[in-house]
């Protein structure tokens, strides 16, 4: 045990035990890893000390017992992976750093190194359904609206917020007629993601603790997991483009808390559907999307980038003209059309949290192989979080349990 007075506490650690508060009362269980939010709320509360471990001290969990060969055999492949970032950029060595220790990590547990190169999807057996010269992306996505709705129920749950006279059991009477969406919702709700100290274990109750507007806004996340069907199993493993897609929301909500910035739920639900345009090119564009990543592979550039050279617009465009489509809300829209480059979003900092929650989470491997170069980091937008480069690392730890949590609920079976 190693009991740490609260003004020691870090964001990142982990309780070893179940914290109480001086009543008695349950605050945290054992297993949340603290982040500065759950700090302050034990000031408030009156807690003096937590239980985090033995190993607190020495940092991140497995650091100090990492074999320097493992760590020496990581550096190839960390290294192509950041082929065209400046790694004199503080934020970026910090990232290069994390990436790592995170991949020296994998293969102390047995895991192994990416391959050098990725097999490159077999353009020639794809069709498009849909060509430049047909029309513009805006005709692209109309032609996607009109085969495929967004489900409904965000729609209901929105009716039913925008009334003067609602209620949050309005709100939970909608969630639940949706079986499906309402077990993944108290998943998300009851990991570490909230870390609330006592198990939710109904929708109303739910809608009570987190919020109605904010229980509509995972709602939206959650549904569009189930809104595109019959993507070529070729360009993409699902299952492993909604892990990017997840990491990315968790490490914008973090990022979002550490500069103070609201609308959290936004924020996760925002990298929960950032790449979404990416799923319309893989439908209605496989060729092209083919040849767009095999040019990215040849050349070690990002995907967007040669997406824009391939198809002459990238997924961030469709994904926003899409959202718009179908009348999400707009900061929403403007965050995922925006998420590359964030500069063309003017005044709101959330397509800058965004550009980075991406940087970082590619930079983590948490990505699919076709789109495995991390993203050149904007150093504009870095600067306008405000945030010590030093500070990503715990933000990191605390993000990657987070991610495997919600996964696994989301997602049970692992991927072949």
């Amino acid at each position: 045990m190693a009991w740490l007075p609260v003004d020691a506490l870090e964001s990142g650690m982990t309780l070893a035990a179940d914290l109480k508060g001086p009543d008695g009362s349950m605050l945290l269980p054992k297993g949340v890893v603290l982040s500065e939010s759950h700090i302050a709320s034990l000031r408030r509360r009156g807690v003096t000390r937590a239980d985090v471990g033995s190993d607190a001290a020495d940092g991140p969990a497995g650091v100090a017992s990492l074999d320097p060969a493992l760590v020496e055999a990581s550096l190839p492949s960390v290294s192509r992976r950041f082929a065209v970032n400046d790694t004199d950029h503080p934020a970026v060595a910090a990232l290069f750093e994390a990436a790592v220790l995170q991949q020296a990590r994998s293969l102390a547990a047995g895991g192994s190194l990416p391959p050098d190169f990725f097999p490159n999807p077999r353009a020639e057996s794809l069709n498009d359904l849909f060509f430049r010269e047909e029309g513009s992306v805006k005709d692209l996505v109309a032609s996607e609206v009109k085969l495929a709705s967004f489900p409904d129920i965000y729609f209901k749950i929105r009716q039913v917020l925008d009334s003067p006279v609602s209620s949050p059991s309005q709100v939970a009477d909608v969630v639940i007629k949706d079986t499906s969406l309402s077990a993944k919702l108290l998943k998300l709700v009851n990991s570490p993601f909230y870390g609330l100290p006592q198990r939710i274990d109904s929708i109303s109750r739910a809608v009570l603790v987190i919020g109605g507007q904010e229980i509509s806004t995972l709602v939206l996340g959650i549904s569009a997991m189930n809104a595109f069907k019959d993507i070529p199993p070729e360009l993409i493993n699902m299952r492993t483009f909604w892990e990017h897609s997840v990491a990315v929301g968790v490490f914008a909500r973090l990022l979002g808390a550490e500069v103070v910035q609201g609308g959290a739920e936004r924020l996760f639900v925002a990298g929960i559907l950032h790449d979404i345009g990416r799923l319309v090119l893989y439908k209605k564009m496989p060729h092209a999307a083919a040849e767009a990543i095999y040019y990215a592979q040849s050349n070690g550039i990002p995907l967007y980038a040669a997406e824009e050279e391939v198809m002459g617009f990238s997924h961030p465009l469709v994904g926003g003209l899409l959202l718009r489509a179908w009348k999400f809300p707009d900061a929403l829209v403007s965050c995922v059309a925006c998420h590359h480059k964030p500069a063309s979003c003017k005044g709101s900092l959330e397509p800058a949290i965004l550009h980075v929650a991406d940087t970082v989470a590619v930079a983590l491997g948490l990505a699919p192989p076709a789109s495995s170069i991390v993203p050149i980091l904007d150093a504009a937008a870095w600067d306008r979080l405000g945030l010590a480069p030093e500070r990503l690392m715990a933000l990191v730890e605390e993000g990657l349990g987070q991610v495997d949590d919600i996964v696994n609920a989301f997602f049970p079976v692992r991927k072949q």
